[in-house]
């Protein structure tokens, strides 16, 4: 029995190597989990900067115009789903 268990820590025993594949993985991680907060990161400050665009739209065009404005047909706007269309079954 302790033969056994000599080997299987010679076996399992955490050397360099494996060391540093456990710390790929979590680097790895943690390099996604960054990006991840950089895109959020991103996101929000355009967010603001819109609001703050419109905000001093307002403030120097009036809500009439900029409302006006925000209601006519918006050209180059993506649409929000361009998957298929679904139809009844003939």
């Amino acid at each position: 029995m302790l033969q056994w268990i000599a080997s299987w820590t010679v076996r399992n025993a955490l050397t360099p190597e494996k060391r540093a594949e456990k710390a790929l993985r979590e680097l790895r991680m943690e390099l996604f989990q960054a990006e991840q907060r950089i895109l959020d990161a991103q996101m929000h400050a355009e967010y603001y900067r819109a609001r703050l665009a419109f905000c001093e739209a307002v403030l120097k065009s009036g809500i009439e115009q900029v409302s006006d404005q925000r209601k006519g047909p918006q050209i180059g706007v993506p649409a929000l789903w361009t998957g298929h269309k679904l139809t009844a079954a003939q």
